[in-house]
């Protein structure tokens, strides 16, 4: 299998391109992104990181 690096341009379908968010929706983001890396925990299971993730993307939607 071969890897092929895409630019994010090329990765995004081309219907997202023309939304433009605006500064409050990145700052949330960002902040969220923020809390779901700090929550993260190398000894902790698949599971409790599938409900981190899921929680991030309830928040940021």
């Amino acid at each position: 299998m071969e890897i092929t690096i895409l630019k994010p341009r090329n990765a995004i379908n081309k219907a997202f391109l023309k939304i433009k968010p605006n500064r409050t929706e990145i700052e949330s983001f960002k902040t969220n992104l923020i809390q779901l890396l700090d929550r993260t925990n190398d000894t902790e299971s698949e599971e409790f990181h599938k409900n981190l993730v899921t929680g991030f993307l309830n928040k940021t939607n």
